[in-house]
């Protein structure tokens, strides 16, 4: 299959309803493709399968899977041109005036309470009217080379695509990778750029919170680096990598996904605190936003290149499961024809609610202008 034939399969899926998932993990030279025969809702809640899982940001609720191991398409050939696709936008006075009162109660609690930080979201409508979904896809493939970039679909949950620049976990055997990402600023050209207090401070919480709960973890290293500007499209943020290995050889998927699933990033700190502030004024169920997404447990080659030492070993060749997931921020839920994007900020103690909603105004605009 190449990848012209690929768009067209996924195109004849939408229309005859049948669960896949397309994705490009960032920089990737190639998409991957996994379908699902029968329009069942396959769940997992162990994580031991393999396959591609799509789990919402409430960590109560099932995290769907489409099991398998996925095809990979080369992207070589793929230079379309694709003609601008308008999303209008429009944002209400009552949108902005409910969304500046939350923020305001946020900013009161926080200042009286034990919460530190919690992340507001609202969603936006925007007309797609004919645009497939398909089409959307291959927009965000060529504005995003160093996202993750995915269009899912299953009849009996609905359709979602996205480029998310945040990874909740990497997993290769025992080593692991994650980040800290927060903070947010328009990119204008130029990675040296100053960093307000509220968004050093907020990443810094992100971090801490990140490593405390890794150590609760046997590890056998650790390692944190430097706070960095990261490029994400038209948008900055600030990172923190770490990365390490575990210890135990009864090492629990699930757990570490319980742990670390949703991020001070997404929800807040305490977590249990910005849940409870999240389910009573937010006012709507965020589904897969803030979610997360990707690839479970894939088994890949890691053998040795042929060479005269090893080639009595040819025949044992070396599979170890890899763990890919990803915050799913920068998203769509597509229904024609008014879809959904959902845009957040995280709020501390010295957010400015008009800041907040013209924060989110702007993550909408780019969002859907490279739609």
């Amino acid at each position: 299959m190449n990848i012209t034939v690929l768009f067209s399969q996924l195109q004849e899926n939408i229309l005859e309803q049948k669960p896949f998932v397309a994705y490009r993990k960032p920089s990737d030279s190639s998409i991957k493709y996994l379908s699902q025969e029968g329009d069942q809702v396959h769940y997992t809640e162990d994580f031991t399968e393999s396959g591609f899982v799509f789990a919402p940001f409430n960590s109560n609720d099932k995290a769907v899977l489409i099991a398998g191991n996925p095809a990979a398409i080369a992207l070589e050939d793929f230079e379309e041109s694709l003609p601008e696709i308008p999303l209008p936008l429009n944002f209400s006075l009552k949108e902005q005036q409910q969304h500046i009162g939350i923020v305001e109660e946020a900013v009161k609690k926080i200042r009286e309470t034990g919460l530190q930080k919690v992340v507001l979201s609202r969603r936006q409508k925007a007309t797609v009217a004919d645009t497939s979904p398909v089409t959307l896809f291959k927009r965000l493939l060529q504005k995003y080379p160093n996202a993750f970039v995915y269009l899912w679909s299953h009849p009996q949950v609905g359709t979602w695509l996205g480029a998310t620049p945040e990874t909740l976990v990497s997993l290769s055997g025992y080593h692991f990778e994650t980040m800290a990402l927060a903070g947010t600023q328009k990119y204008e050209g130029d990675l040296d750029v100053n960093w307000g207090f509220k968004e050093q401070e907020e990443q810094e919480l992100v971090t801490q919170d990140l490593v405390s709960r890794l150590n609760t973890f046997d590890l056998k290293k650790i390692e944190i680096r430097e706070r960095e500007t990261y490029r994400a499209g038209n948008l900055l943020h600030l990172r923190t990598c770490i990365s390490g290995s575990f210890n135990r050889a009864d090492f629990d998927l699930s757990k570490l996904i319980k742990a670390l699933h949703p991020t001070p990033a997404v929800c807040g700190l305490p977590r249990a605190d910005a849940q409870t502030f999240i389910e009573h004024y937010e006012g709507y169920n965020r589904l897969f936003y803030t979610g997360f997404l990707g690839e479970l447990n894939i088994l890949k080659d890691k053998s040795k290149p042929r060479n005269r030492r090893n080639v009595e070993n040819l025949a044992y060749k070396t599979l170890t499961p890899e763990t890919r997931l990803f915050v799913n921020l920068r998203c769509m839920q597509y229904q024609a024809p008014d879809s959904l994007i959902y845009v957040g900020g995280g709020i501390t103690k010295d957010s400015v609610a008009g800041d907040e909603w013209q924060e989110t105004v702007n993550k909408a605009q780019t969002i859907a202008s490279i739609l």
